[in-house]
């Protein structure tokens, strides 16, 4: 019974207040803002091979002016309202620009460390007596 008790106990009183802690700590509300906020990214992402496959074929024979232009616009409008929804997060969650920060550092490093591999891969091979200097530096 004393186990029952103490199980019980446990969980009504972590069940009924986990919530309110988290939201007194501001935990709540970060991961849908994140969220949110990536999901933008990657529509706009995706709206941008979009709007640049459309100039690619802009001077194709086969594609009617009027259609090709109204594409576009609803293209670059899309563009536009998705940069607007980024900078009413940004000035709704000021603590976002913590997030986009620490990730655009993550992507950097990404881009240094496909430099070093260049490097070594060259050296490795023979095609350089040493490894280069590292230009990005962060």
């Amino acid at each position: 019974m004393t186990v029952f008790g103490t199980v019980l106990f446990t969980l009504l009183v972590q069940g009924l207040t986990i919530q309110p802690v988290l939201q007194k700590l501001n935990l709540l509300q970060k991961q849908p803002m994140r969220q949110r906020y990536q999901e933008i990214i990657a529509r706009q992402s995706a709206f941008g091979r979009v709007l640049e496959r459309l100039i690619e074929i802009e001077n194709h024979p086969n594609v009617e002016t009027t259609f090709y232009n109204y594409q576009v616009a609803l293209v670059r409008g899309e563009l536009s309202r998705l940069q607007e929804e980024i900078e009413r997060l940004k000035t709704e969650y000021p603590e976002l620009m913590t997030f986009i920060t620490k990730q655009l550092r993550g992507e950097l490093l990404a881009i240094l460390a496909i430099e070093a591999d260049t490097y070594a891969e060259f050296v490795c091979s023979g095609r350089l007596n040493q490894e280069l200097p590292l230009f990005f530096r962060w």
